[in-house]
């Protein structure tokens, strides 16, 4: 399968509406080494899955200083050395295409396991169902139990009364967008309770490795907060202070 390389927004609009409407896509992030590998021109270093504007969005992530990874990392390499990321569409689904993800990750190798040189964080797992409810990365933490609803015990803050800030996201809808305007709306909200407001939320329009059908377990919403208030480039949320 041959891929399809993307010059800006528009051109991916236009090429997502030629192949059907999707709105899911399958892409790949190249070094722009004009090395034929993979279906493309450009050694790859990222493979996802996207929808609407996420092909973009990790060289947005790049331009913020406090946000770090190897795969910001190699794009802001590219940018030093005078080059441009080369972003390229493999396939359009109506679905998150996980099969394909899948198949793109293990066939081109994580540079993690020296297989490869993809800088993709997590290795690839396969989805299962708990009542209903489709879960990905986080199937382990509910085999004991049985139930995709179960707070996990590792929950760091189960018991933390929390406040937004004092860095807000750079959008309200991503995911951490709307956990921050939850938490900003119930100052003082414990982790527990807080898991609570977060599954009458609406997260089916945003990229999720997790679910496919828009629903979100317990430990997935426990990934985004610990991320939101543990990780050094986040601190969207905080310990709760009285005012």
């Amino acid at each position: 399968m041959n891929s399809r390389e993307i010059a800006d927004r528009a051109d991916l609009a236009q090429f997502i509406a030629a192949s059907g409407g999707g709105p899911h896509y399958v892409y790949v992030l190249r070094v722009p080494d004009g090395e034929p590998k993979h279906g493309g021109l450009g050694t790859p270093f990222y493979v996802g899955i996207g929808q609407g504007a996420r092909l973009f969005a990790h060289e947005e992530e790049a331009r913020d200083p406090l946000r770090y990874s190897a795969k910001v990392e190699t794009i802001r390499s590219i940018w030093a050395k005078g080059g441009e990321v080369v972003r390229t569409i493999d396939s359009v689904h109506i679905v998150e295409p996980w099969d394909r993800e899948e198949e793109l990750i293990n066939s081109i190798g994580r540079l993690a396991e020296g297989a490869g040189p993809l800088t993709n964080a997590q290795t690839y797992a396969r989805s299962v169902k708990l009542n209903g409810i489709e879960v990905r990365k986080y199937a382990a933490d509910h085999a004991e139990s049985g139930d995709a609803n179960a707070i996990p015990a590792k929950f760091k803050l189960r018991h933390t009364r929390l406040m937004a800030g004092p860095r807000e996201p750079l959008s309200r809808t991503s995911v951490f967008g709307k956990i921050y305007t939850v938490v900003e709306a119930n100052p003082g909200v414990t982790g527990e309770d807080l898991i609570g407001l977060l599954k009458a939320v609406d997260f089916s329009g945003n990229k999720s490795a997790y679910t496919q059908g828009g629903q979100v377990s317990s430990s997935w919403l426990v990934g985004y907060i610990e991320g939101g208030y543990f990780r050094g480039d986040r601190h969207h949320l905080q310990d709760y202070k009285a005012q």
